[in-house]
């Protein structure tokens, strides 16, 4: 009779600690599966941000953005891959011997945080104002969200005030209107 209660038990704590063990497998499994998806993500962003200002090739963005990708910034919204290739080409043309520093990474989920320092020389006409020849550094904080390893979102504050104050603009006050 005590063999079999023990045999009882034996099998029960087998039985027990295997789902356990199954439970605690599934769960690291995805845990990993999740952390190989952020660091991709993160890859991903370190190579538009390469691709895009260190080695000034538009090509990065077909790559790695979708076509539909909307974008959200201080001053401007832009909705579709053409339409953001077409400010880019502005800057790009505008904005010569950039270099950018990525200081920062973080992903979670399909998101990725970036904060960067761009560094450029101000050499041709950027919507409306001539070329200064000022180097500028500005930096930039840009959320991703990213779906099958493209941006399809991005969401980004740049000191603009700063950049436009390092090019030897002035702010001030508009006139007040006598009505």
């Amino acid at each position: 009779m005590k063999n079999i209660v023990f045999m009882f038990l034996a099998c029960v704590l087998l039985f027990g600690t295997s789902c356990h063990d199954k439970t605690a497998r599934t769960e690291l499994d995805a845990f990993k599966l999740k952390q190989n998806i952020e660091e991709q993500n993160k890859q991903i962003i370190q190579r538009y941000w390469d691709g895009k200002w260190n080695e000034r090739h538009a090509e990065i963005l077909e790559e790695l953005q979708s076509p539909h990708v909307v974008y959200h910034g201080t001053s401007m919204e832009m909705n579709g891959l053409e339409e953001y290739k077409e400010v880019y080409q502005s800057y790009l043309s505008a904005m010569h011997d950039s270099h950018l520093t990525i200081n920062q990474l973080i992903a979670e989920d399909d998101w990725v945080m970036s904060r960067v320092r761009l560094e450029a020389v101000h050499k041709g006409d950027m919507e409306g104002l001539p070329a200064t020849g000022k180097k500028v550094e500005v930096d930039i904080f840009t959320v991703f969200r990213l779906v099958d390893g493209k941006i399809v979102e991005e969401w980004e504050v740049m000191d603009e005030l700063g950049m436009m104050m390092q090019l030897g603009l002035e702010l001030q006050m508009k006139e007040e209107i006598n009505e």
